[in-house]
């Protein structure tokens, strides 16, 4: 999900990118440093110094990694081995920064947005049609699945369905299951009626998505949990055994059914996380009621029936924003949890991440392709 890969230079993935930036935008939402990003010289400012800060957070993970052992006993390493890995390590940082930019500069969406669905999706791909046999076990899903079948032996079915550690047919279907409820949550959506003064009183909607806060809550999530990890290996002991019991999901139904109570805590407390990082995205970057209303105000519009005051308007889209940023980020955090005890392929939350980030791309280019096909609707989609 972090698009990250033990043992090699993408070990820390965009773990540190995006630790930093839950740091600057908490900064700056508590006003602990005044910059407003709607001014490009402060934007630039804000840009440059999480950069930087992602590079100091990826030495600090990367000395954390290392001096925990793994890559090795560090009694047996020398002073210049652990330097030379640790700078290793950072070097992967600087080189997902690089191509995050260009993704982003040249390219559609965020690179850090396509580093997750790129890994998911490979890793989902490779987990369902792996047909290598090491030690006479199939390890993709569906090959063994058609083996199974030729077989005709019901232990052989019974056994493609649930078998473990190896993914199996189980994990296949609710790969499936997951990929539509995202698809379907990513359409629902509250429309609050607006009128147009300037229009002579023209009747529009502003929607406001279920998944409002999208799976932005999640990621933050998966984020907060590995630096808690991290921070879990360099304090040991009583902390490290909670961290590494309850931030660490149970993967398929046999690990759920042995632990319940492990389920139950890691599924509240991604929840509650989700909903509290929801809430908080929400508020950090102009989309809370007060920002909302001061946008719909300045753009001419207004709620009928009601005065054409931003204080108004603002209480009764918080009727909607409030319990909708709330319900997405329950839902998604709920949901990933869930597709990870199911045995989802890559992981619950990794499928998740996947298709919302991956559908979300398919709208990008199509409105793309609309405002290059209709020069005039560019307005309409405000470039």
């Amino acid at each position: 999900v972090l698009a990250s890969r033990a043992g090699t230079l993408m070990q820390l993935g965009i773990g540190p990118i995006v630790t930093a930036g839950i740091v600057m935008q908490l900064l700056v939402g508590a006003k602990i440093i005044n910059l407003d990003l709607s001014h490009p010289r402060d934007k630039a400012l804000f840009t440059g110094t999480q950069k930087i800060l992602a590079v100091l957070v990826g030495i600090f993970q990367a000395s954390a990694f290392v001096m925990a052992g793994s890559f090795g006993p560090i009694a047996t390493m020398g002073g210049l081995r652990i330097l030379f890995l640790i700078i290793q390590l950072t070097l992967g940082v600087l080189v997902v920064l690089y191509l995050d930019e260009l993704v982003s500069k040249y390219g559609f969406g965020s690179g850090i947005s396509l580093f997750i669905a790129g890994g998911v999706s490979a890793t989902v791909f490779w987990q369902a049609f792996n047909f290598t046999a090491p030690q006479g076990i199939i390890r993709g899903a569906i090959p063994n699945f058609i083996s199974a079948l030729a077989s005709g032996s019901p232990g052989a079915i019974s056994t493609a369905f649930f078998r473990t550690p190896a993914p199996n047919m189980m994990g296949v279907i609710a790969t499936i299951i997951v990929f539509f409820i995202v698809i379907y949550a990513e359409t629902m959506r509250v429309e609050v009626p607006l009128a147009y003064s300037r229009y002579g009183g023209l009747r529009g909607r502003y929607p406001i998505k279920f998944l409002y806060a999208s799976v932005i809550p999640v990621i933050l999530s998966l984020v907060l949990f590995t630096n808690f990890r991290i921070i879990g290996r360099i304090l040991g002991g009583p902390v490290q055994g909670f961290v590494s019991t309850y931030m660490v999901s149970p993967q398929g139904l046999g690990a759920v059914t042995a632990d319940p109570l492990r389920a139950v805590v890691y599924m509240l407390i991604l929840m509650g996380s989700c909903m509290a990082f929801a809430w908080l995205w929400v508020q950090m970057t102009n989309m809370g009621p007060r920002d909302v209303a001061q946008q719909l105000k300045r753009s001419g519009m207004s709620i009928p029936g009601f005065r054409r005051d931003t204080r108004i308007m603002e209480k009764r889209l918080a009727r909607y924003i409030t319990p909708v940023t709330l319900l997405g980020g329950a839902f998604v955090g709920a949901l990933a949890a869930g597709a990870n005890f199911l045995g989802a392929l890559s992981s619950g939350t990794g499928i998740l991440l996947a298709v919302s980030i991956i559908y979300r791309l398919y709208q990008e280019i199509a409105r793309g392709r609309v405002s290059e096909m209709f020069p005039a609707a560019r307005r309409l989609l405000g470039e």
